[in-house]
């Protein structure tokens, strides 16, 4: 068997850790990381910024770009802003001090359905929010804010990346209309 590495293997790797992990911690937990990682998405946006805003141009940036290989200022906010969002959306789903408890007085098989498409939320929403930090994009400022050269010469080379992009909207808002219908729904029964 010969399996040849690229960015679409990556993805779907991934992604598939996540919709694992997602469907191990369980439901409630799978709706935590997911509010999770809305928050984490605007501060860890709000953090590189403040990044550049303090720290560009000193010698303690000019040591992290080196460290970490990156080529130039853009491309250190866009490194900074995946490790902080990594970082909170782990932190958020360990030690967050809010708790979700959703309706379970349905049947085994809803149950089994609804944490599944959760667990498939979760890393579609994951998994998109890395790729607009990738692009130079920003939850806070509109649009691009940077060059897209990286996400270019990726998207080039890869249609699923190309395609999470283009519907990164999707992915964005389903979560959170899902969640809520899913409150509706189980509330009404109660």
């Amino acid at each position: 068997m010969n399996i040849t590495l690229s960015w679409d293997l990556f993805i779907i790797v991934f992604f598939v850790i996540i919709v694992a992990y997602s469907l191990i911690i369980g439901r409630d937990s799978t709706l935590k990381v997911i509010l999770g990682t809305y928050v984490a998405m605007i501060a860890a946006d709000a953090l590189g910024f403040i990044f550049q805003h303090y720290m560009g141009g000193s010698g303690l940036f000019q040591g992290i770009l080196q460290l970490a290989s990156v080529s130039n200022d853009q491309e250190a906010v866009v490194f900074v802003k995946i490790i902080a969002f990594v970082a909170l959306v782990i932190l958020y789903a360990v030690k967050g001090s809010f708790h979700v408890e959703s309706f379970n007085e349905r049947s085994g098989v809803i149950r089994v359905i609804i944490g599944s498409t959760y667990a498939i939320l979760s890393a579609g929403l994951i998994v998109s929010a890395i790729l607009i930090f990738v692009s130079g994009g920003s939850f806070i400022s509109a649009g691009i804010t940077g060059s897209q050269t990286t996400l270019n010469m990726l998207a080039n080379n890869s249609n699923l990346i190309d395609t999470i992009v283009s519907n990164s909207h999707l992915w964005f808002s389903i979560p959170a209309l899902a969640f809520l219908l899913d409150s509706f729904l189980g509330s009404s029964k109660q």
